[in-house]
């Protein structure tokens, strides 16, 4: 019983802190059933339950290399905790790139990004079963590197969206809890600290690419209002109520934190309320259809409305300011061509997911597209974001996991800018690049970018050549 507890644990806690988003979709692996066609010797299970008798010491190449983790069970470390509730989580993300054409100057950098987090399911813990479906979460992030964009291209889309907040700090630590309110209305509630990007505006096919402007979260709401994302945290509640059919609400309030209080010298923990600027409140309503292992195509049709409530500057007269600001959203995917499951799919070496994770699985072409609106064009860097994109997925045979990628994006700066370069200019992000799964705790994804009018025309465009790559320690 507790084998099949503990993903459930990383797929429903640990995941939506981790807004790097690559640990759910690339690391994360749920156990097979016991119907499997597999020879149960074979399958991800097996692979799986060695990690929980066996030192990494004493594994052979092919035990290490189908397990979820580069390091097996960590001295033994690693189950010990997961029998007490506790899921440890330790990753690296890294972005090279170089241009070798555009932009100010020629260059090439390497950002990283370390993730260390931890989920605790509160009922498996303590034993009680008065506290099912409760648990904490927490986050520390480290990053490193210099950034190509700020360096060396100048543009404002950043190539490497590992990049930001250079230093160790603390991201989340919250209390979840996850049940259900009606025989077919569920609710999630998070209180404590993580950031907007968990919960609003952020879906497993924004984390394929390496341009800041896709991953994640859709970069426009950055550049209209104060949004807080990984890897700066806030005090934050935030709750969804969604059908088992797919259709939800949710809504959520987070603190708007000064610069002073973001800035890497205080490594996240100035968590004070009179420095504060001011509340940040969120609103999205949409329909996930066809999240399941019905093998029918999925997709999901959303809005959302976020607004601020704080002194904003002016563009056009800093010594001017507006107490409100807001940002409307539209988003939507879908699996437009749709060739079914992968024969393959129980290999050992392919993520496994959970049923409701299986539409992610299928084969075939994805649609997917985002527009942002700010109608306040005084307050906005950028009013106007529109991004989108087509993913392959899985169409090589023997690749499951692999993904082609292709991407844009267009931002359009504000007619009020101070600056005359910028002013009613506009940036376009073009991409593509190659997910490739090595296994199930390791990738490599060959990457290139072409940067259309630099920070609007200050630069020359930008052509980069780049590798995003992983490993889930």
């Amino acid at each position: 019983m507790k084998i099949c507890r503990i993903p459930l644990v990383v797929g429903v806690l640990v995941a939506p802190v981790l807004s790097e988003a690559i640990l759910q979709d690339r690391f994360m692996s749920e156990h097979l059933d016991d119907n499997s066609d597999i020879p149960r010797a074979l399958t991800a299970e097996y692979y799986d339950n060695i990690l929980k008798d066996k030192p990494f010491y004493d594994m052979t190449y092919k035990e290490w290399f189908n397990g979820p983790y580069a390091t097996g069970d960590f001295f033994g470390a690693r189950s010990h905790l997961e029998e007490y509730g506790f899921v440890p989580v330790v990753s690296y993300t890294g972005n090279l790139a170089g241009n070798p054409t555009g932009g100010m100057r020629q260059g090439v950098t390497n950002t990283s990004s370390v993730n260390l987090g931890f989920g605790v399911n509160l009922d498996t813990l303590t034993g009680l079963d008065s506290l099912s479906g409760w648990s904490i979460a927490n986050t520390w992030v480290w990053r490193f590197g210099e950034s190509l964009t700020k360096s060396y291209i100048g543009n404002a889309f950043n190539v490497q969206q590992n990049y930001g907040s250079q230093t160790m700090r603390l991201y989340s630590f919250f209390l979840q809890y996850d049940g259900k309110i009606l025989d077919d209305l569920n609710l999630r509630l998070k209180i404590g600290r993580f950031g907007a990007g968990d919960n609003f505006l952020s879906k497993p096919i924004y984390w394929m690419y390496m341009n800041n402007a896709m991953d994640g979260n859709p970069v426009g709401i950055f550049k209209q209002m104060r949004w807080s994302a990984y890897p700066s945290g806030t005090w934050a509640a935030c709750a969804k109520i969604f059908s088992d059919d797919g259709v939800y609400f949710k809504a959520g309030v987070y603190q708007i934190n000064s610069d002073e209080m973001d800035s890497m010298h205080n490594h996240g923990m100035d968590m004070s309320f009179s420095n504060a600027l001011g509340v940040n409140a969120n609103f999205e309503v949409g329909w996930d259809f066809n999240h399941d292992d019905s093998g029918k195509s999925p997709g999901n049709i959303s809005a959302g409305f976020a607004a601020d409530w704080y002194s904003a500057a002016h563009l056009d007269d800093p010594l001017a300011t507006s107490p409100f600001n807001c940002t409307m959203y539209f988003q939507a995917d879908y699996l437009i061509y749709n060739m079914g499951f992968h024969p393959d799919s129980d290999r050992p070496d392919y993520i496994q997911r959970a049923p409701d994770q299986k539409y992610r699985d299928l084969r075939g072409v994805v649609l997917w597209g985002v527009v942002q609106y700010d109608p306040y064009e005084n307050l906005a860097e950028m009013p106007v974001f529109i991004n989108g994109g087509v993913l392959l997925n899985g169409l090589i045979p023997y690749r499951k996991d692999d993904v082609i990628c292709f991407g844009a994006a267009y931002g359009k700066f504000s007619d009020k800018l101070g600056d005359p370069v910028s002013r009613g200019s506009y940036e376009v992000i073009l991409e593509a690049n190659y997910k490739v799964q090595i296994n199930r705790f390791m990738y490599v994804q060959p990457d290139f970018q072409y940067v259309i009018n630099p920070g609007g025309g200050k630069y020359s465009d930008a052509f980069v050549i780049g590798m995003q790559f992983g490993i889930n320690l």
